[in-house]
C-alpha cells in the first residue's frame, strides 16, 4: 500500500489515495488487545495458584526444617547406631528436634501396601501410602495426632502402626478414636497389626493429587531409614547449620552432610508450575510491547490524517482534553470489545488448568479487572503522550497548504 502511494505525496508526507480497510485496521488491533489479555490474565491466576501452594495449610510446619540423607545400615544394629547419632544431633543447642525417616514429605513414595480390617475378605484392601518413621516424627514435622498415641522410644511397637484419617474414612470406622486398637491384614503377610493412634490428615505430594491414605510403621521394627529431619530453633539458620555440618563428621565420619530446606524441597515439587509462572510474564512482557507498538502505530497514523480536524477544533475553541478524549473514545471502544472476547476465553482456558489440581484457588474477578485496568492506563498513556504535541500544535501550521 505504501509503495502504491505517488513519489511526490509520500516525499509531503501525504496519504493522499491510499485506501485503507478501518475495519480490519481495528480488528486487528482488537485482536492483540484480546490475546495480551487472556496472557495477562493467565500470568495472574498461575501466580495466585503457585502463592496458593506455598500458603496453604499443608497440615504440618515446614519451616525451619532441614533434611539430609544418611549412610545407610539395614541391620538391628546399623538402626540402633543411627538412632544414638540422631539423639546426639538432638541435644544440640541449636537444634529443637531431629528424627529418623525413610520417607520425608516430598512426594517420593513408591511403597503402597493393601490394608483390610482383619476379619473380612482381602479383596476389601485399601492401598496406602506407607511412612516408616521414628518416634520423633509427628513433633519434629508439628504433625496434630487425633486420637491415641504415636511410636514410642522404648522400641515396644512391633505390629503396632499408625494410621490419618483418611485412611480410617477409607476402612469405614466411625472416628478416629474408634479405629484405635482395631486390627489390619495385608494380603500375603501373616502380621497382624494393631492401630496404635490417628494424625491428622497432611499433604506428603503436589497438591495435584489429593491427600491419600496413609499408614505409618515404625523405623525400629522396619528396620529401614534414609533421611535425617533437623528441626532447627528461630535465630541464626546459618550457625546453626554450621554447627550441624562439624557434628556430622564427627558422629558420621566420610560423610557428605548435603541437606535441603523443606521449601526448596517444594520448590521441586512444584518446578513446572514456576516454570510456567515465568514463561506467562516472559508472554505477557513481550505481547503488551507487541500491542504498544500497535497502538503507537494507530495513534501516528490516525493523527496524521486528521491533523487539519485537529487544527479546525483548536480554532473552534475546543481543549486539549476534548481533542485527547476524542481518541481514547476510539480505543476504548476497541477495548472493550476485546475484553468481551477475552474473558471467557481466558476463564475456560485457566479453569481447564485448575482442574489439574485437586486443591486450588477459585477463579474471581480480581485477574480480569487488573489486566483490564492496566490494558486500559497503558493505553490511555500512550494516547494522551501522542495526542497533546498534536493538539498543542499551533493550528495555523496544521491549516496551512502546500
Amino acid at each position: 500500500m505504501l509503495s502504491s502511494i505517488n513519489t511526490v505525496d509520500s516525499l509531503k508526507g501525504k496519504l493522499k489515495g491510499v485506501k485503507e480497510n478501518v475495519v480490519l485496521r481495528k480488528s486487528l488491533v482488537g485482536f492483540q488487545f484480546c490475546i495480551a489479555m487472556i496472557v495477562l490474565v493467565t500470568a495472574v491466576i498461575v501466580s495466585q495458584q503457585v502463592m496458593y501452594f506455598f500458603g496453604k495449610n499443608l497440615g504440618y510446619n515446614k519451616e525451619y526444617i532441614v533434611a539430609s540423607q544418611v549412610p545407610r545400615d539395614w541391620s538391628a544394629k546399623g538402626v540402633y547406631k543411627m538412632i544414638t547419632v540422631r539423639d546426639e544431633f538432638a541435644s544440640m543447642a541449636q537444634v529443637s528436634n531431629v528424627s529418623l525417616s525413610y520417607e520425608i514429605p516430598n512426594g517420593n513414595n513408591g511403597n503402597q501396601p493393601t490394608v483390610y480390617k482383619y476379619g473380612s475378605d482381602s479383596t476389601s484392601a485399601i492401598a496406602m501410602q506407607s511412612l516408616v518413621t521414628d518416634e520423633n516424627y509427628l513433633t519434629t514435622y508439628q504433625i496434630p495426632l487425633q486420637a491415641g498415641t504415636f511410636f514410642d522410644h522404648r522400641g515396644l511397637d512391633s505390629g503396632k502402626v499408625i494410621l490419618n484419617e483418611k485412611a480410617v474414612n477409607a476402612l469405614g470406622y466411625v472416628s478416629a478414636g474408634d479405629a484405635v486398637g482395631r486390627q489390619l491384614r495385608m494380603p500375603g503377610d501373616p502380621t497382624i497389626f494393631t492401630v496404635k493412634g490417628v494424625t491428622a490428615d497432611f499433604q506428603f505430594g503436589s497438591m495435584q493429587q489429593a491427600i491419600q491414605p496413609m499408614i505409618f510403621f515404625n523405623a525400629r521394627t522396619v528396620k529401614a531409614y534414609r533421611y535425617l529431619s533437623f528441626k532447627l530453633k528461630p535465630g541464626n539458620i546459618g550457625a546453626g547449620i554450621e554447627a550441624i555440618q562439624k557434628k556430622w563428621g564427627v558422629l558420621l565420619p566420610g560423610t557428605s552432610f548435603e541437606y535441603s530446606f523443606m521449601d526448596d524441597t517444594l520448590k521441586k515439587l512444584y518446578a513446572t508450575e514456576f516454570k510456567l509462572k515465568k514463561a506467562a510474564y516472559t508472554a505477557t512482557v513481550l505481547l503488551l510491547i507487541i500491542v504498544l507498538l500497535g497502538i503507537l502505530g494507530l495513534i501516528s497514523l490516525s493523527i496524521h490524517k486528521r491533523v487539519k480536524e485537529i487544527g479546525i477544533r483548536k480554532v473552534l475553541g475546543a481543549s486539549v482534553e476534548s481533542i485527547m478524549i476524542l481518541f481514547v473514545k476510539e480505543f476504548a471502544a476497541i477495548i472493550a470489545v476485546a475484553a468481551i472476547v477475552a474473558c471467557p476465553v481466558a476463564y475456560i482456558i485457566m479453569s481447564k488448568w485448575l482442574n489439574n489440581y485437586a486443591y486450588h484457588i477459585t477463579i474471581t474477578s480480581l485477574p480480569f479487572v487488573l489486566s483490564l485496568l492496566m490494558l486500559g492506563i497503558i493505553t490511555i498513556t500512550l494516547i494522551c503522550l501522542q495526542t497533546i504535541k498534536a493538539a498543542a500544535a499551533n493550528p495555523v501550521k496544521s491549516l496551512r497548504t502546500e
